[in-house]
């Protein structure tokens, strides 16, 4: 299906060979999902979140077979960018894909989280310290292209 949009794919089998694949490649996006063999979906994005590679914040699409909130939650958790329903559909795995590219939310890389920023609206009630920005890096989604393009 991505061929036909110009687009190459690697596909592996479990942790082992992805590992291996990402050693020597480097990817743009990345598609898994939550019964990933040996590692598990969300351990394996979690994985990749912290990895000092630019796929690092390449965005993740991640499949649920069974979605119930619990499971968005943790691949949310994880660092997932987009939660898709499995089996894939060509339409809804390309609305995934093309909303994943143009997210445009900062990445947040921090000890205790690393992915997109889950924060929808931002307060402007609040009048406190913004502590969130100074305990975490965070990569502008300006940054996150610049860093994906130099990756071609």
């Amino acid at each position: 299906m991505l061929l036909s949009y110009g687009v190459s794919s690697s596909m592996a089998v479990d942790n082992r060979r992805a590992t291996n694949l990402m050693a020597t490649e480097t990817y743009n996006i990345i598609v898994t999902n939550e019964s990933f063999p040996k590692l598990g979906g969300a351990d394996f994005t979690r994985f990749i979140r912290l990895t000092d590679k630019p796929m690092a914040i390449a965005p993740i699409i991640y499949g649920l077979e069974m979605p119930s909130r619990e499971r968005v939650l943790e691949a949310r958790d994880a660092g997932a960018t987009k939660v898709v329903a499995m089996p894939f559909t060509v339409t809804g795995l390309m609305k995934a894909i093309s909303l994943a590219m143009t997210d445009g939310r900062p990445i947040v890389q921090h000890t205790s989280y690393s992915g997109p920023d889950r924060r929808i609206a931002n307060d402007t009630s609040y009048i406190g310290p913004e502590r969130r920005y100074r305990s975490a890096a965070v990569i502008s989604w300006g940054d996150q292209l610049n860093m994906l393009r130099s990756t071609l």
